[in-house]
């Protein structure tokens, strides 16, 4: 028998504009994530609802657990975001507006976030950065003139359009820096990313954790091959990208 083929004549032919994807440590946090995603309009009509499964241990790290679920979602646009994320005021038709407003002012953007390290050629050794966020550092904290094109974002808000996928390194573990390694490869796709002007609230600690120095020394021996002396400007700080041995 003659196999039947299915013809894609559109790339991006969703019913659904929406798929929220979590990394999921903790049901209470995530509990009160998904209340807030449907205080703002967030519904079944628009969106869909992914989980990656921590729940019970590390079945997946910041750079496995996108790769899962994007495979999984429909939506036009997908967001990747961690559990201790909570919306406030801003919901689903202001997401929209803004993803039509960096549609019109940079059409080969790749991902967007609500935070971000932007490119900054001085001597500085602090990071310089585009945001709106809440978070234990401080309420509704705005730097910079949103939306910017950043080099880095922060791993608790990411998103892409799922017809233009950006996939993170498959050479590189852990939970740390897989925010700026997705960046990263969006440039070397010859796209953008940007910072855009969502307001929500991070209930992060903001804590590097036991393996943060090992995952920025494997973080900067990859990149370092391909964007030699680079200074990459994170929301954790300045990366310089140079081989342990020059």
């Amino acid at each position: 028998m003659i196999p039947v083929p299915r013809y894609i004549a559109d790339a991006d032919n969703s019913p659904l504009l929406l798929s929220v994807c979590s990394l999921v440590q903790s049901q209470e946090k995530y509990d009160r994530l998904l209340a807030s995603f449907a205080r703002v309009g967030f519904t079944s009509d628009n969106s869909e609802f992914l989980a990656a499964d921590n729940r019970a241990g590390n079945r997946f790290d910041g750079f496995s657990w996108t790769k899962a679920l994007l495979a999984e979602a429909r939506g036009s646009y997908v967001i990747f975001c961690h559990d201790d994320v909570e919306l406030i005021e801003d919901g689903f038709d202001r997401l929209v507006a803004r993803l039509a407003e960096l549609d019109a002012l940079a059409p080969n953007w790749l991902l967007a976030g609500i935070a971000g390290g932007v490119w900054h050629s001085g001597p500085s050794r602090q990071p310089v950065v585009a945001m709106r966020v809440s978070d234990k550092f401080g309420e509704n904290q705005r730097r910079g003139n949103l939306p910017k094109q950043v080099e880095t974002l922060d791993e608790c808000f990411l998103l892409m359009r799922r017809s233009r996928p950006v996939i993170s390194s498959y050479d590189l573990t852990g939970f740390h820096f897989y925010g700026a390694d997705i960046c990263l490869q969006a440039e070397l796709a010859g796209g953008t990313a940007w910072a855009i002007d969502f307001h929500l609230r991070h209930h992060g600690d903001a804590t590097r954790g036991p393996h943060f120095r090992a995952c920025r020394r494997e973080f900067v021996r990859k990149h370092a091959s391909y964007f030699p002396d680079r200074i990459l400007h994170c929301l954790s700080g300045v990366l310089l990208l140079q081989k342990p041995d020059t």
